[in-house]
């Protein structure tokens, strides 16, 4: 993997070279404190993971971000930032982030991000393969197209799979609706279960059944994590977007015996914020 790092501070900048380059598979093919450096270099270089410094001189990393997607330049990013209000971590995850790790850094998050980072993109070289072969004549605009929706899908799945709610039958239904939302850039409140999955009244209720079981599982996997982690910047970003934090705080108080019941889900609020989590 070819790594990036563009930071104002030099020493969480040596400790992520130590880290990349602990892996022999990884190469650095650049660093620099200069966000228009950065902006040129991914124009030229071949860049598959960029850390970026949200604090930086004349230009954020948000506008950084959004400078080089929309020179159709899609490497995977990850902000780096001290703590930072809820409403501009929204702004860098629609920005398109994959991760958000807060300063200063911890080694053992970093790697895990960089590891999850890692399956994202081999998952996305490999289907994007398969559309090569399958459609080899499409066009660079469609291929472009293509591969950001693709991006989403397996982003979500990652998420999915970081929950532990992708085995079961319910997964899998979770996965079919998703990527129906993102194919057809629809909310949840949008879609017609009826007409889309050939089913009555009865029908639908028994998918979002299967459905809440699952998502019901992934409440409680991530209560336990955020027990075991609690100042995990990711974990406590899924909280609050897959199922709101109140409902986090209430199972982790069932999980601890103290209340005699966990939180609550709610489907529409978990599939919109898995479509937002996975721009």
């Amino acid at each position: 993997m070819n790594f990036y790092i563009v930071n104002s501070n030099d020493n969480s900048t040596e400790l992520l070279k130590d880290i990349i380059e602990n892996d022999f598979n990884n190469s650095i093919v650049g660093t620099t404190t200069n966000p228009q450096q950065a902006y040129d270099d991914a124009m030229r270089l071949s860049i598959d993971i960029m850390f970026v410094d949200f604090t930086m001189p004349r230009i954020d990393g948000v506008e950084l971000i959004r400078r080089i997607q929309d020179s159709r330049h899609y490497p995977h990013f990850i902000m780096m930032a001290p703590a930072i209000d809820p409403a501009t971590r929204t702004r860098a995850y629609k920005s398109g982030i994959d991760f958000f790790i807060e300063k200063p850094l911890n080694i053992a998050e970093v790697k895990t991000v960089i590891k999850m980072a890692r399956q994202n993109i081999d998952m996305s070289k490999r289907l994007l393969q398969i559309l090569d072969l399958v459609s080899g004549a499409a066009t660079n605009s469609n291929t472009v197209s293509i591969s950001y929706k693709e991006k989403q899908k397996e982003n979500a799945k990652s998420i999915l799979r970081f929950l532990g709610i992708t085995a079961g039958n319910g997964g899998q239904e979770i996965i079919s609706v998703i990527n129906m939302m993102i194919e057809r850039e629809l909310d949840f409140e949008e879609i017609n279960f009826e007409e889309s999955y050939h089913c009555d009244k009865h029908g639908k209720k028994i998918i979002f059944q299967r459905i809440r079981r699952d998502i019901r599982a992934g409440l409680t996997n991530l209560a336990h994590m955020c027990i075991d982690y609690p100042e995990n910047d990711i974990i406590l970003e899924y909280a609050n977007n897959l199922y709101e934090y109140k409902n986090i705080h209430n199972e982790i108080a069932y999980l601890q015996g103290q209340r005699q019941t966990g939180g609550q889900v709610s489907i529409k609020h978990f599939f919109n914020g898995l479509i937002q989590e996975s721009n």
